[in-house]
């Protein structure tokens, strides 16, 4: 209920800054600003994750197509994406996309299912972690605050491929 308070004040326009405070304990993981971009053309996803980035202070940028976000990418340092599963383009070749270009990012994928096996595929397409649909918004505000921290602390620079090629040669095991 405190949510969706928070939601509605920020649709209608009546922000009460009092309100709109973090939760006590959840706190930015540092004084910067968490920068985000959205992959989507869902708009009740778009609304809800500006509403939150209006909440949390976040920056949401959001883009309806894969085309559109490589050109923001390569324009400016985005450290986090999220990408929705039911976007235009398969999610497969967005993430792949995004993590073989020069700069790091930690890539989160917005998805109506989210098991087990997901989460592996998700991993194998250099992305970091899926958000599950419809959001909660604090497993919404925990994803990204674990994907900034962990962004933050380096990982995201080893965990995309090679910046040296662009080819993965195969696995061939410790003996050959």
């Amino acid at each position: 209920m405190f949510w969706w308070k928070i939601l509605q004040a920020a649709w209608a326009g009546f922000y009460n800054h009092k309100a709109a405070r973090p939760p006590v304990g959840r706190s930015q993981p540092s004084q910067e600003r968490i920068v985000l971009l959205l992959i989507t053309q869902d708009d009740s996803l778009r609304h809800s994750l500006h509403a939150l980035g209006h909440v949390y202070r976040w920056e949401v940028i959001s883009v309806p197509t894969r085309d559109e976000a490589i050109a923001v990418l390569r324009q400016r340092q985005i450290p986090l994406v999220i990408c929705d599963e039911e976007a235009p383009e398969d999610w497969r070749k967005t993430a792949t996309s995004i993590a073989f270009l020069p700069q790091s990012t930690c890539i989160l994928l917005a998805s109506r299912t989210s098991g087990d096996s997901l989460v592996r595929e998700v991993g194998r397409h250099h992305a970091y972690d899926v958000i599950a649909k419809p959001l909660r918004f604090e497993e919404v505000a925990d994803r990204v605050s674990f994907a900034w921290t962990w962004y933050k602390s380096g990982c995201a620079s080893w965990w995309g491929p090679p910046r040296t090629s662009t080819f993965l040669p195969p696995y061939r095991g410790a003996g050959g």
